[in-house]
């Protein structure tokens, strides 16, 4: 099974993972309209620095349960 599989799957079925994934992009969002600012004040890097944090962390509990979620599907395949 491919990763995006993976991810897609989990969407439908884990609302913990679809609610960091939905998270993740509404950040990333976030991130590209601070991005085009063409004066980024101080206030407004140390937001971009507190989003980038968030967005990793998210990133890393994904991973963890894609990696859960994999374990499962191994130990299923081998029973």
């Amino acid at each position: 099974m491919s990763e995006d599989m993976i991810i897609s799957e989990l969407r439908e079925s884990d609302a913990e993972f679809n609610k960091y994934f939905n998270e993740h992009i509404k950040l990333e969002q976030d991130l590209e309209a601070l991005y085009s600012l063409k004066i980024v004040p101080p206030e407004v890097e140390a937001n971009i620095k507190q989003i980038k944090i968030t967005k990793l962390k998210n990133k890393d509990l994904m991973d963890q349960i894609i990696i859960k979620y994999k374990k499962t599907l191994t130990t299923n395949s081998n029973s």
